[in-house]
């Protein structure tokens, strides 16, 4: 007992022990020793040895073997069991068959909140990842956790004094992992008091938000989540939503989709809407029947035309919230993930957004642009028009502030200044987005953080926005528009542009988009700049879908010099069986000759026909004239 031994310890969820908690086909051999505790059970793993891959890659000579060797302890207390794990074997264990948050809730109620060490920590409307670790034992704070908007995934630290009889240093995730001085028939009554720790709610008073938001890891909770979120999809439920999992340009050419599901595609809408998605999966006769059936669909960003851009599941773009039987708590389904937000929480910050909402003063938007004789969204051209809707607003969009040397960073999309000529007088600094579906709206709300702390902090990036603003104004009212600037007396506006009704203010906004724009709130009130936020009314027409080409059929032949030619078949009208046909999927260049295929296609101007690596095709015949 002189030497401290390393454990890692599972909870087993109530019904599960020895007898089913291991994997079908798994590879441990039960057996038995002398010093196991009463009522114990041992599984083993004993693989055979053998030469390291690298051994015969390099031509070492030397004779050398390795092999896998662990072991699991089953213990049973009460009516709940543990497993204990040495080795790599714990991956034998049924993912239905713990406690996802045993180690967590344990280290939380055992640790002292100003010894800890290192915290793994995740924000996941941003998916960003990090670890912070110190030489000197510290508080959350100095860990630089933030409860309103990251998870904690892992923490280790020194326990308290009343547990250091049992052990003086955890790290807990899923499993609590301790280095302890105990002899065999110890462990029973450690596994007692770390069941009650378990069970124990002390922490919310030592870490009060540590736990707002958690993900959800349980694969049998996702599995009853996926079940009401595969109701909600297939009752058409208004709590379902489509939304492209990433920042989304809209002065980008690929902003309009396409749906691929059953091995077929859809035609292109120039907005991404779930109702878009119904609409096909009506169209192919589709019903999913199941949620992993939103990973086998797909939703394709692409131009007008339909030239592919990126690709997502739609599991990935669907976001969904839902309440769950038995728990005061809500369930948030963003980029694939289940996570669980406490109710209070959630009203709190839903609370807290409600009461910096403001009536929106700016025009609705209307103001779609025509690319190659479609109607896409344009956050530019409605910027560009609000200046002509009233000449007190100065249009921004796309222009600079930052230092020599360093990446863009626009000072806003439109600006204004509130009581202009009083000593009251605020540059009105707007934030403009098309749609509150973006995944991504907290890049929109990190625009207007990172342009304030740019012109609090740095002299030269005022003076680049007060020569934007000067630039831009009549000599009459130059002095009032950059007075504020002087003075640095800012106000932020986020305006969100969307069909939904602005009466509905932060429940417009899916629930990482509401924790991200808080955040963003407390960081200007720390600047004390006034940040506040809009719904401007989105009056555009409903971008309908259109068919993203021609589907043909076409053959391949050689010409005299044996270069590829793929042409269309003769009888369809509108095109030329002379002209080639050009950038065809690779696998309809590599065809024999004669090999004939049906194909999809765009007719440019002269005749000229074009496809796409990317484009879906179909073999008519693949054996040609051969």
């Amino acid at each position: 007992m002189s030497k401290t031994k390393l454990f890692s310890i599972y909870l087993l969820k109530a019904g599960f022990n020895h007898t089913n908690a291991l994997k079908e086909g798994h590879a441990l051999e039960e057996d038995a020793a002398t010093a196991l505790p009463e009522g114990a059970r041992l599984y083993i793993l004993d693989t055979p040895a053998r030469s390291p891959w690298w051994r015969g890659f390099f031509g070492v000579q030397k004779d050398l073997l390795q092999a896998s060797k662990g072991a699991l302890i089953f213990l049973s207390i009460d009516d709940r069991s543990f497993a204990i794990s040495f080795g790599q074997v714990y991956h034998h264990l049924n993912d239905y068959s713990y406690e996802y948050d045993f180690g967590l809730k344990v280290t939380l109620n055992s640790l002292d909140p100003n010894e800890l060490k290192s915290a793994d920590m995740v924000s996941p409307g941003t998916a960003r990842r990090k670890r912070t670790q110190v030489a000197i034992s510290t508080d959350l704070t100095f860990l630089d956790f933030d409860g309103n908007s990251e998870i904690i995934r892992s923490l280790t630290g020194k326990v308290k004094d009343e547990y250091k009889h049992i052990f003086k240093n955890a790290t807990g995730s899923t499993s609590l992992k301790v280095g302890m001085k105990v002899a065999p028939q110890i462990l029973p009554a450690v596994c007692q008091n770390l069941l009650e720790l378990y069970e124990s709610t002390a922490f919310h008073e030592t870490f009060p938000n540590i736990q707002n938001i958690s993900p959800v890891n349980d694969p049998a909770q996702v599995d009853d989540l996926n079940v009401s979120l595969l109701q909600a999809f297939n009752s058409r439920s208004d709590e379902i939503v489509l939304s492209i999992p990433e920042i989304v340009d809209y002065q980008d050419d690929k902003t309009c989709c396409f749906f691929r599901a059953e091995g077929t595609t859809s035609e292109i809408f120039p907005d991404i809407t779930i109702e878009a998605l119904w609409g096909f999966l009506d169209e192919i006769n589709v019903t999913p029947e199941s949620a992993s059936s939103f990973r086998q669909y797909q939703l394709i960003l692409c131009d007008v035309e339909g030239s592919p851009g990126r690709a997502y599941t739609v599991m990935r773009s669907l976001v969904y919230e839902t309440p769950a039987a038995g728990d005061a708590a809500i369930f948030h389904l963003t980029d694939g993930s289940w996570y669980r937000a406490e109710a209070a929480f959630v009203e709190r910050m839903t609370t807290y957004i409600n009461d910096r909402c403001q009536p929106c003063h700016l025009p609705p938007y209307n103001h779609d642009r025509t690319v190659k004789g479609k109607q896409v969204y344009s956050e530019e051209a409605y910027n560009t028009a609000i200046t002509a809707w009233d000449e007190t607003f100065i249009c921004l969009d796309q222009t600079d502030i930052s230092p020599a040397g360093s990446t863009q960073v626009e000072p806003c999309d439109i600006y204004s200044v509130s009581h202009p000529g009083t000593d009251q007088a605020t540059a009105e600094m707007y934030h403009i987005k098309i749609s509150t579906r973006s995944a991504h709206l907290s890049h929109l709300f990190n625009q207007g953080v990172n342009s304030v702390e740019l012109l609090k902090q740095e002299e030269g990036c005022s003076t680049k926005l007060k020569g934007l603003v000067a630039d831009r104004v009549s000599a009459e009212i130059r002095d009032d528009f950059c007075a504020p600037l002087d003075q640095k007396k800012y106000s932020v506006i986020f305006g969100v542009i969307s069909h939904k009704a602005e009466a509905l203010r932060a429940e417009n906004l899916p629930l990482f988009s509401r924790l991200s724009l808080m955040r963003t709130m407390q960081i200007l009130e720390l600047y004390a700049v006034r940040c506040s936020l809009v719904f401007i009314e989105d009056q555009s027409p409903k971008k309908e879908g259109h068919k993203k080409y021609h589907e043909i059929n076409a053959v391949v032949s050689h010409d005299e010099n044996g270069k590829v030619q793929v042409k269309p078949c003769a009888g369809q009208d509108g095109f030329d069986v002379d002209q080639e046909i050009t950038h065809c999927p690779k696998e309809i260049r590599d065809a024999l000759p004669g090999a004939q295929f049906r194909l999809q296609v765009s007719l440019k101007e002269g005749g000229k026909i074009r496809s796409h690596h990317g484009w879906d095709f179909d073999v008519v015949d693949e054996h040609g004239d051969d």
